[in-house]
């Protein structure tokens, strides 16, 4: 559905979403990567996809609590061994920050192929989109509770530490949204690096400054790589950080395979799944004469990986690039997963066809609002299309 904008208008909704929202990165390579159209789900739609979004998000909890108890569960999906020491000590947590993808299946209903528990972004543009769009879309709702839940999920008083990989002004963007919602509440916040975490006297702190909490943008297994491990172990268990280090397990891709081992979930969660989610194996030589002889249906992921990073489709790289991929990563197989590839609907836009991914929010699994986007291929990376979801509740 096209937006009922002026240009002008137009114009004057990328400038805030740029400047009062943080988005820097509206533009990719030159291109804007906003268009004037929005994906219309009626009220059935919305219900579905967040019924679908907060099964998942219990789900996953049951088998990081599982997971988070068997150290060979955790080599196998790929956490680095002083992760895994730091995931040990850290208390079970509800604090949450997550997107769930969802992709139209064109036999109806949806699939999803991965969890971003870690790292997820988008919320600039929810935030903004309600304030921005709203005008532009009568008689549609937009479903934002971002701010609401993201502000009641942390302590309402004490500093809170917006930690992120400070090398990155992409990530700086989240971070900076995210202050100004507690900073409108009146609590003071400190920009940072997990690298900037420090103890006084057994109580967190950061530049010298006690902080109540954490909030982490920055990749979990990059935590291997501290300067400053030994201060993260006596943290581990005294600071309360959205996302915990636990979160990792769902992140990796290799929790499609886990779900299929023994007592990780009950027989009726697991069948349920498999509706849901692609079939996925561990990496394993001895996969190459399929994967060779069928790349059409297969996918190869790193266990982690962002915004489409490590990610190869048979399908839609040549033959030789294929081979490849298979060679390189027979090199480090325990870092790799094979997926099962899978049919996407793709939607109508004005310059045509597009697939998309409907992006859910969730915060302590509870749905957020949405964060969506379009590619002309079923494969999405950085550059996909930000692309506004509302619901239409007739």
């Amino acid at each position: 559905m096209r937006w009922q904008i002026t240009p002008a208008e137009f114009q004057d909704v990328i400038r805030k979403l740029r400047f009062r929202y943080f988005k820097w990165d509206a533009f990719v390579t030159g291109s804007l990567n906003v268009v004037p159209e929005s994906i219309v789900l009626s009220q059935e739609e919305h219900e579905e996809i967040v019924g679908l979004a907060e099964r998942l998000a219990a789900i996953l909890r049951d088998i990081e609590r599982r997971a988070k108890a068997c150290p060979e569960v955790l080599r196998r999906i790929g956490i680095p061994g002083p992760v895994a020491e730091l995931i040990a000590r850290e208390p079970d947590s509800p604090l949450q920050l997550a997107r769930y993808d969802f992709f139209p299946r064109p036999e109806g209903g949806w699939a999803v192929s991965e969890f971003n528990e870690d790292v997820p972004g988008g919320f600039n543009e929810v935030i903004a989109a309600a304030e921005l769009l709203g005008q532009h879309h009568p008689g549609l709702r937009f479903v934002d509770r971002f701010a609401e839940r993201f502000l009641a999920a942390l302590p309402d008083s004490g500093r809170i530490a917006l930690m992120y990989a400070t090398g990155y002004s992409e990530d700086m963007q989240h971070m900076l949204v995210l202050e100004s919602l507690l900073q409108a509440r009146g609590q003071p916040t400190v920009l940072c690096s997990p690298r900037h975490l420090g103890m006084w006297f057994g109580k967190p702190t950061v530049h010298g400054q006690r902080i109540a909490a954490a909030v982490r943008f920055y990749p979990g297994e990059w935590f291997a790589l501290l300067e400053n491990h030994r201060t993260w172990k006596r943290a581990a268990d005294r600071l309360s950080m959205m996302n915990p280090l636990t979160r990792l397990i769902s992140q990796s891709k290799a929790v499609f395979a886990v779900w299929d081992e023994p007592d990780m979930v009950s027989c009726t969660d697991r069948d349920w799944l498999h509706t849901l989610a692609p079939h996925t194996e561990y990496f394993s030589p001895q996969q190459e004469s399929e994967l060779v002889a069928r790349p059409a249906d297969w996918v190869i992921k790193a266990n982690f990986g962002r915004m489409g990073e490590n990610v190869v489709m048979g399908s839609l790289v040549t033959s030789d690039e294929w081979f490849r991929t298979i060679r390189e990563v027979q090199g480090c197989p325990q870092d790799f997963v094979i997926q099962r590839c899978f049919s996407v609907a793709p939607m109508e836009f004005s310059d045509g066809p597009r697939f998309p991914a409907i992006g859910a929010f969730l915060i302590n699994g509870r749905f957020a609002g949405y964060y969506s986007r379009i590619a002309s291929q079923p494969f999405l990376t950085h550059q996909a299309t930000y692309v506004p979801t509302v619901v239409d509740p007739q």
